[in-house]
């Protein structure tokens, strides 16, 4: 599939017009990452938006200290914008992305993304209800790991694969999940343990077989309330 085929797959693409369209291609580049890659570095203020073409990336928080936060997904024909300050000036916030999977996207310069917020009413309100989303998804991560024990983010995020691919068996190490429900690996190391030998999952080499839904459910049912 060449270029032009592809940004064709960009939300907002029908709501361009001509002169629009011709910025984009002339703007945009199509990028490839392998599974465990890291995408790129924010410091690197031309990058504006990224739309993943196939595979998927993790958006995550690193601290000083090494920390790192898993704040949300992207996953494929999923878009990012990755320059807030498109949206709200003076707005600045660094984050790392990592390609789960072998993963192909767009990435639109910019200074491409601030001129068609600023010209284009479509891909204004596109901009703002995506960053709308992933702010609410960064919140809801935040809340989390405030109000949230351990036990409860695990069930949650295991139903949540569960909900996802149909599956029981998740293929995943405990690092990885470690990862996906922020905490250390040691500890998610002791509560799989724990989730184990109350019958509620199965470990395997690489693998954690849900065996009692019910239990995790009522487990992840535990909401939090913010006053």
């Amino acid at each position: 599939m060449n270029k032009e085929n592809y940004v064709r797959k960009l939300p907002f693409w029908d709501m361009l017009d001509e002169q629009e369209k011709t910025i984009v291609m002339r703007q945009m580049t199509e990028r490839f990452y392998q599974k465990g890659e890291n995408i790129l570095c924010f410091c690197d203020a031309s990058l504006g938006m990224v739309f993943v073409l196939d595979g998927a990336i993790r958006v995550s928080l690193i601290s000083a200290q090494g920390r790192d936060i898993t704040l949300f997904h992207i996953e494929a024909e999923e878009s990012c914008i990755l320059s807030a300050s498109c949206i709200v000036g003076e707005l600045s916030l660094e984050v790392s992305l990592t390609a789960l999977k072998d993963t192909k996207l767009l990435a639109v310069h910019v200074d491409c993304l601030q001129r068609l917020i600023e010209q284009n009413l479509f891909v204004r309100c596109f901009a703002f209800e995506l960053s709308t989303k992933r702010l609410s998804a960064v919140v809801r991560v935040m809340q989390q790991i405030l109000f949230l024990h351990l036990d409860e983010r695990m069930a949650r995020y295991l139903l949540s694969v569960y909900e996802k691919t149909g599956e029981r068996t998740i293929k995943m190490t405990q690092e990885v999940l470690a990862k996906e429900v922020n905490s250390a690996r040691e500890a998610v190391t002791r509560m799989l343990k724990v989730f184990g030998e109350e019958g509620w999952i199965k470990l395997n080499r690489g693998t954690i077989f849900l065996r009692d839904l019910n239990a995790l459910k009522k487990l992840a049912q535990n909401d939090f309330k913010c006053d």
